[in-house]
């Protein structure tokens, strides 16, 4: 039987309502936000594009070919939907082909370069600020009360940070991938690939641990030996350095947040209960740790709340309009799903 994303990673939401989203690109808009001061003059062309139904590793491709440089030439900030209409910087190490109207002439319709600047840098994975959402969910069936009580909800707690569908591939088809792979049955053909199953392995371990303390009802509750998270920053601390009044003060206010494991080979970074809690599941998944082993993958911690910003909702007759911005690596997937059921 296929793995069941709903199933294996439920929402917190109990409303029996539902809705459609993509039915058209223009339902699905995602703008990045970057507060980077282009210097104007380097050997690096930014592009500001605009992409429709379009894979971002594709674009780059695309931008490679017409710009006349090796693929690893061409750098962005992080992978935008595809079936949406999404707005990103792309940066061309020293372009052969830098005139603005000829890439764009050079390229298929759905795809447009908005902008172009100059820097003296390569843009580098996850060098943005937020992602902003303009998300439309036609067809609403169910009762809009219950429906802006769980975005009043969202606001007061935010929402668990899972991993999203996109992760695990069709049909949740990287999980059985990965553990074949690190059990020698099957063979990647690509770096890339590899490096997709790899995080594919511990987002599976990560989801896994959300999902059990939302079944514990300790998602948005600090237990003994849990790391923290300072909101807006990758940096960490143990929950014993704090008292639990402050802890409890500092989570309410979005201040901090409890993180879970990003699994890889070394010792887990928690202690006490939290350590005992994640290492369990952890040892459930025995093929994935013999891949981290063998890769020489890395101990990380992630977030297991997100919190979106600014955050603003409108009824359009039978269709709710959505608009919220999220920082880079979280998914609006997953604040979607905290609203309504979806199709």
């Amino acid at each position: 039987m296929k793995p069941d994303f709903d199933k294996l990673f439920p929402t917190i939401n109990t409303v029996e309502a539902s809705g459609v989203i993509r039915k058209k690109p223009e339902d699905f808009q995602v703008t990045e936000i970057s507060n980077i001061e282009l210097s104007g003059e380097g050997e690096h062309l930014w592009l500001y594009v605009q992409k429709t139904n379009s894979n971002t590793d594709w674009v780059a491709k695309l931008l490679s070919n017409v710009c006349q440089v090796p693929r690893r030439q061409v750098g962005f900030a992080g992978l935008k939907d595809r079936h949406a209409i999404t707005k990103q910087w792309f940066s061309i190490q020293l372009p052969k082909v830098t005139d603005i109207d000829k890439i764009n002439s050079a390229l298929p319709n759905e795809i447009q370069v908005i902008k172009a600047n100059r820097h003296n840098r390569k843009i580098r994975v996850g060098q943005l600020d937020n992602n902003k959402f303009e998300i439309l969910i036609r067809n609403i069936n169910g009762d809009k009360n219950l429906i802006e009580d769980n975005i009043k909800r969202i606001k007061r707690n935010g929402v668990p940070n899972y991993f999203g569908p996109q992760r695990f591939g069709h049909d949740m088809g990287n999980i059985s991938k990965a553990k074949d792979w690190f059990s020698g049955i099957y063979k990647p053909k690509s770096k890339n690939l590899k490096t997709l199953l790899l995080s594919t392995a511990r987002s599976h371990i990560f989801n896994t641990i959300v999902a059990n303390r939302i079944e514990d009802q300790t998602w948005n509750t600090a237990i003994d030996g849990d790391i923290l998270q300072l909101d807006k920053s990758h940096s960490w601390f143990h929950m014993n350095d704090a008292s639990q009044d402050e802890i409890s003060k500092r989570l309410k206010e979005f201040d901090i947040h409890i993180t879970a494991a990003m699994y890889g080979e070394d010792t887990i970074q928690s202690s006490g209960i939290c350590a005992d809690f994640e290492s369990k599941i952890a040892n459930g998944f025995p093929e994935y740790q013999k891949g981290f082993e063998k890769y020489r993958l890395k101990q990380d911690r992630r977030a297991i709340r997100i919190c979106p910003i600014d955050f603003k909702y409108e009824w359009q007759e039978k269709n709710l309009l959505l608009n919220f911005q999220l920082l880079p690596g979280a998914y609006a997937t997953g604040v979607m799903r905290e609203i309504i059921h979806l199709s």
